[in-house]
C-alpha cells in the first residue's frame, strides 16, 4: 500500500484516527507543496529539528536538507511523474546544525494542489550499530592477523637465538671479530624481539588509551547502555556492586565493548518474561573481579570448546563474532576471563582484573 493509499484510507475510515497518527508516531512527518513550503509538521518533527512549530512551517522543506541541493532535486523528483520516492537515504540537518541520517518515503497527496507528504526515519541508531559492529569485525581481524604474524616471526627468531649461542659455545672466545659479529646478530636479533612485542602486541593493535578506572562506575556505564534491550525483553537485571572503589587502568570504551558483548550474550540466552542477569563486583581471589551471570539456556560441554569460535553461536541469531573480540580486548588488558555454564541453567562469566 503507498503512502497516498494509507493516507486516503485513514482519512476515509475516521480522521481522528489519522490525526492520532500523525500526532503520535515517531517517524517525521511533513506535509509540504512543490513550491517548497511547509504546510504541516507531525511533533516528532519538531522535536527531532528543534524547531517550534511556527518556525518549521516558515522554512522551505529544502532547508531540512544538509545539503539545500538534495533538497532541490527531492521537489522537483517528487513533484514530477512517478510521483512518489522510497525508501531514499537522506542527510537532515537541525536547527542546532547537528546532521542526521534518515530514510524517506514520499509521495504527492493531490495532483490539482500539488501537496505531499514526506516520511522521514531518524536512522542514526542504525547507523551507529552497523559501524559498530564493523568495528568490532575489523578489530578481530586485526587482532588474528597480529597474534599470527607475531606466532609466525618467533619461531625462526629463537632458532636465530639459538644458533648464537651455539656459535659462542664452539667460536673462541678471545677473537675480536668474532664477537663483533654476534654482538652485532644478537643486537639485532634482541631489536627485532622488541619490535614484534611492541607493533604486533594485542595492545599495540587495539591502540588501548588506558585511563584509570572504578570497575563499578565501568559496570554501572555498560548495564546503562544494555538498559533498553533489557526493557523490550521484559528481563531482570540484578545490581550488586563493591562499597569499595575496585581500581584498574584501562581503555574505557574497549572495555565496556567487552562488556556490552557479554551482557548482550546474555540477555539473548535467557527467556522473556522470566530472565535474570546478576552483575556483581567483588574481590576475588586476591584480585578485582566483575561476575556476569543469567538464567538462560546454557553453553554445552561440546560447545564450550567453541565459544571463540567467530562463526560460532548457540543463538538463533547470530552475531558472526562470537566472544572472539571480547576475548581478544581482555588479553590486551591482561584480563582472565573464566566461563561455567551448564546447559538449562545458565552461564556465569568471571573477569578477573
Amino acid at each position: 500500500m503507498t503512502i497516498k493509499n494509507l493516507f486516503d484510507l485513514c482519512v476515509a475510515m475516521n480522521e481522528n484516527i489519522y490525526s492520532l497518527a500523525f500526532m503520535r508516531t515517531h517517524d517525521l512527518i511533513l506535509i509540504a507543496d512543490c513550491n517548497y513550503q511547509i504546510i504541516d509538521a507531525n511533533p516528532a518533527s519538531c522535536y527531532t529539528l528543534g524547531y517550534n512549530k511556527e518556525e518549521l512551517l516558515n522554512l522551505n522543506i529544502s532547508q531540512v536538507f544538509a545539503d539545500p541541493k538534495d533538497g532541490d532535486q527531492f521537489v522537483r523528483d517528487i513533484c514530477k511523474s512517478p510521483n512518489s520516492i522510497d525508501q531514499r537515504d537522506y542527510e537532515w540537518i537541525a536547527q542546532d546544525k547537528r546532521r542526521f541520517p534518515v530514510i524517506i518515503d514520499a509521495e504527492k497527496l493531490d495532483e490539482n494542489t500539488d501537496i505531499i507528504m514526506v516520511v522521514a526515519k531518524d536512522v542514526t541508531n542504525y547507523k551507529k550499530e552497523k559501524e559498530n559492529h564493523f568495528t568490532k569485525k575489523e578489530m578481530m581481524v586485526l587482532g588474528k592477523m597480529a597474534q599470527n604474524v607475531a606466532h609466525d616471526l618467533k619461531n625462526p627468531l629463537n632458532n636465530i637465538f639459538l644458533g648464537l649461542h651455539q656459535f659462542r659455545t664452539v667460536l673462541p672466545e678471545d677473537n675480536e671479530e668474532i664477537n663483533f659479529y654476534l654482538d652485532f646478530l644478537e643486537k639485532n636479533s634482541r631489536r627485532i624481539h622488541e619490535l614484534i612485542n611492541s607493533k604486533l602486541s594485542q595492545q599495540s593493535v587495539l591502540n588501548l588509551q588506558k585511563e584509570e578506572l572504578n570497575l563499578n562506575d565501568l559496570v554501572n556505564e555498560a548495564a546503562k547502555k544494555a538498559e533498553e534491550k533489557i526493557k523490550l525483553s521484559n528481563i531482570l537485571l540484578n545490581l550488586d556492586l563493591s562499597e569499595q572503589p575496585l581500581r584498574y587502568w584501562a581503555d574505557k570504551d574497549k572495555m565496556l565493548m567487552a562488556l556490552d558483548n557479554i551482557i548482550v550474550n546474555a540477555i539473548e540466552s535467557v527467556s522473556e518474561d522470566d530472565g535474570i542477569i546478576y552483575i556483581k563486583t567483588e574481590q576475588k581471589k586476591g584480585k578485582s573481579a566483575v561476575v556476569i551471570s543469567d538464567n538462560g539456556h546454557g553453553i554445552s560441554a561440546t560447545d564450550m570448546r567453541n565459544i571463540y569460535d567467530p562463526n560460532f553461536s548457540t543463538k538463533s541469531r547470530k552475531m558472526g563474532l562470537g566472544l572472539v573480540n571480547t576475548e581478544q580486548i581482555l588479553n590486551a588488558h591482561e584480563v582472565e576471563m573464566e566461563v561455567q555454564s551448564e546447559t538449562g541453567k545458565g552461564s556465569t562469566f568471571t573477569l578477573y582484573f
